[in-house]
């Protein structure tokens, strides 16, 4: 749960350019991010960025743009199904 006292972040990997990085609390961070409403995409990318790394990442400054890119993808995939979730609820409770 976002803003959780006791949730502890969970590491997941991810595509990013042409190696794969674990990232800690990176759900957390699309979560965080989600929830606050940022729509654009350079605002996504900062603020995906910083909260991956308060979460102990290390993102070299050298990669930060590949890392934004992952970020962005892996955000951009998190709002399509929170979206399909929300039609298939929309629709179940038509149906009713």
């Amino acid at each position: 749960m976002p803003g959780s006292c006791c949730a502890n972040p969970v590491a997941r990997i991810i595509k990013v350019a042409d190696f794969e990085a674990g990232l800690i609390g990176l759900d957390q961070a699309i979560q965080n991010v989600f929830i606050a409403g940022v729509r654009d995409d350079e605002e996504i990318k900062k603020e995906l960025l910083r909260w991956v790394r308060h979460f102990g990442n290390y993102v070299s400054p050298s990669r930060e743009q590949d890392y934004e890119q992952a970020l962005l993808r892996e955000h951009k995939s998190y709002v399509e199904k929170v979206q399909s979730e929300v039609r298939q609820e929309n629709a179940r409770s038509q149906k009713s």
